[in-house]
């Protein structure tokens, strides 16, 4: 009937199974956390503070010191309970305190890198290989170019004194000058040191490049093309990576009863115009070569370069093989054989020795990387 009360309609639900303990369990602690994250509201609002590390530890149900250690160290925090705790983080928004944390422990979790020429495209891999790393580990790696300049070194120490930082990775071939000075070596005993190249100066763990290899490397393949007449371009032989390339090769030339002749190898600074000058060296000489081995790669694109313009042929008047690959070793006219660096491994490795030698872990004296020969088109048998 119009305008009556509507009838009462009853709806019978099928009732729910009982709910087992760890269904309660879960239920329970979901509950908890929309509580968590009601109260952390209520409190930002009431308050208006960021949360402390004391809430995330009260909230989640954990000490101080293990949100500390959940935070900075996840792989000693057992899952269930990292999880708990990196839930709360979230919900909260607790952000830890840096400079607090260095304050505290007196450790950075930062590390400087120090290398000669920061324009030089041949650390570019090596870097990325200690930014990837460094990351997985929690530090950050900062960079500085000495540029061979002292005073520059005295910088970048001062700050290594000051403890700004919590270890030092040298890539430089020649010792700081700074570490002529006893009182410096003195004041920084201490301070975590990993070296990328053999000093006699420097006593620390080295992670190298095993250079005398690339240079018999070399040696091998010229050998096998059926060369005999050799001459080298060589780098500044008081550099430890110049001097093992240089030994390296000559040795394994003796070894096959073959030799460079005292006036067909030639030493400077390595680079573009002083392999353009050395092509027109190699042209002038009365005995020819019929094989180059050069230092680097940017001294052999020089060199080819030098010979293409003197009309001089490569490989078929005479093979060169460079050292580094570059990127642009691949595209030279003709394409460069050269000996490869594996540049991001050396970085990543030499990052870990460091890290580990900052956190008080033993870590080996010497690593030494293997390079490899890349053969292209710049070598080949000499004509008969």
């Amino acid at each position: 009937m119009l305008g009556g009360p509507a009838p009462e309609v009853t709806r019978r639900l099928p009732c729910p199974a009982p709910l087992s303990r760890y269904d309660r369990a879960t239920l329970g602690w979901a509950a908890s956390i929309v509580t968590n994250r009601a109260e952390t509201a209520l409190d930002g609002a009431r308050t208006g503070r960021r949360p402390k590390i004391q809430d995330v530890a009260r909230k989640a149900g954990v000490s101080v010191a293990t949100v500390s250690r959940a935070l900075s160290q996840p792989e000693l925090v057992r899952k269930a309970t990292l999880d708990r705790v990196l839930a709360v983080v979230r919900d909260t928004g607790y952000r830890s305190n840096q400079i607090a944390v260095q304050l505290r422990t007196g450790a950075s979790r930062a590390f400087l890198v120090l290398v000669s020429d920061i324009t030089n495209a041949f650390y570019a891999e090596f870097f990325k290989g200690i930014e990837g790393q460094s990351r997985k580990r929690g530090y950050v790696p900062l960079i500085g170019d000495t540029s061979s300049d002292p005073r520059a070194e005295e910088h970048y120490f001062a700050i290594l004194n000051s403890r700004k930082v919590d270890g030092l990775l040298w890539n430089v071939d020649a010792a700081p000058a700074v570490y002529r000075d006893p009182d410096t070596r003195a004041a920084l005993r201490d301070t975590p040191l990993v070296l990328c190249s053999t000093n006699e100066l420097l006593a620390a763990p080295t992670v190298r490049i095993d250079n005398d290899l690339g240079g018999r490397l070399a040696a091998r393949h010229l050998l096998a093309l059926g060369h005999r007449r050799f001459a080298e371009i060589r780098g500044r032989l008081d550099f430890d990576s110049n001097r093992r390339r240089h030994a390296g090769f000559v040795a394994h030339l003796r070894e096959a009863g073959q030799s460079v002749a005292d006036d067909a190898a030639i030493e400077g600074e390595l680079g573009i115009e002083y392999g353009e000058r050395a092509a027109a060296w190699l042209a002038g000489r009365a005995a020819r070569p019929t094989a180059v081995f050069v230092h680097n790669d940017a001294t052999a694109l020089g060199l080819l370069h030098g010979f293409r313009q003197l009309g001089i042929d490569v490989p078929g008047e005479i093979s060169v093989v460079g050292y580094d690959d570059m990127p642009y070793a691949r595209v030279t006219a003709p394409e460069l054989t050269t000996v490869r660096l594996p540049k991001r491994r050396w970085g990543a490795a030499a990052c870990d020795v460091l890290i580990d030698h900052i956190e008080g872990t033993d870590v080996p004296p010497e690593i030494a990387m293997p390079p490899e020969l890349i053969e292209r088109r710049s070598t080949a048998p000499p004509r008969s």
